[in-house]
């Protein structure tokens, strides 16, 4: 059984994170109404929906056994399946983080935050991780027991062309916003005339750092941990907002609310924001890579020392 491998910390706590999702999903349902901001963001019920898919999944993880090769099947789709809609109702707490800034004075978007709303997508969000690692796991140990999580197959020991993806990413975000800045209009620039592009420049410039810091030699300046932790915050920030657009503009082809309206020269601005889960996965990607791999040459150094 899976639970004999050593991996039922990371499905415990990604167990727990979707039972308090769903616990907090539930005050959200029926005590508190939806902020004017969050309409578009990932419905209630998906969210409800997918945390009891998240404790059912993991369940099945626990109790699988090698002899059930079907069942394998079935545990990797519900699970990735689970993992997706989880990060989408994670999506916007880009905006929950921006605001809450702006409630410490800190100047940008208007002080008004979904509290519940921001528990709920935290929640959600750290859910998806746990999950996420939890099925990567057993992904490889359902197969070959023997299997050591932190190895890196050598086809993969390079993360170079996702550092270079992720750094590649991080332009088209803000050089729209400093168009629309110098008084573009295309994809409904007229909203932002007045708005200055210094932030975006400051942190998808910090992005694009980060990203070439994780491949290049002279990222070594760096600690490790920085990078580490600065790699796995620009992903659990990007991604979810990359899947708000993608759902989003999905739901606005059904006539459904979305975040994004697509008509006229705005269907840019998806396409400008999707590109955040490409940045997200690429950037997340490399991180994983320089994380084991430099962790590889930290064991190796000890063994020699």
């Amino acid at each position: 059984m899976i639970k004999e491998t050593g991996l039922s910390f990371r499905m415990w706590a990604a167990m727990v994170a979707c039972t308090l999702t769903l616990v907090s999903v539930s005050f959200q349902l029926f005590f508190f109404d939806r902020v004017d901001y969050t309409k578009g963001f990932a419905p209630l019920g998906v969210t409800a929906f997918t945390t009891v898919c998240g404790v059912i999944v993991v369940l099945m993880m626990i109790g699988w056994r090698r002899q059930q090769p079907l069942a394998r099947v079935m545990v990797l789709i519900l699970a990735w399946g689970s993992c997706l809609l989880l990060i989408w109702s994670s999506a916007g707490i880009v905006f929950d983080v921006l605001r809450t800034a702006a409630v410490l004075g800190i100047p940008g978007l208007p002080p008004i935050v979904d509290c519940i709303g921001f528990g709920t997508r935290a929640i959600s969000l750290i859910a998806a991780i746990f999950l996420a690692s939890s099925t990567v796991h057993f992904q490889r140990v359902s197969l070959d027991p023997s299997f050591s999580v932190d190895h890196v197959p050598s086809k993969i020991r390079s993360n170079k062309r996702l550092g270079y993806t992720a750094f590649a990413l991080s332009f088209p975000y803000p050089l729209l916003k400093i168009y629309w800045s110098l008084g573009g209009d295309l994809g409904g620039g007229q909203r932002f005339g007045n708005h200055a592009a210094y932030g975006e420049i400051v942190v998808f410039g910090a992005c694009a750092l980060l990203s070439l810091s994780l491949v290049q030699k002279w990222g070594q300046i760096f600690p490790r941990w920085v990078l580490i932790t600065g790699g796995w915050t620009a992903a659990c920030l990007t991604a979810p907002m990359g899947l708000l657009a993608l759902f989003g503009s999905l739901m606005q082809l059904f006539g459904l609310e979305g975040p994004v309206p697509l008509d006229g020269s705005a269907w840019i601005v998806a396409v400008v924001y999707i590109g955040w889960l490409f940045l997200g996965l690429s950037i997340g990607g490399a991180t994983w890579i320089y994380q084991k791999r430099t962790q590889s040459g930290m064991t190796q150094k000890r063994k020699h020392s």
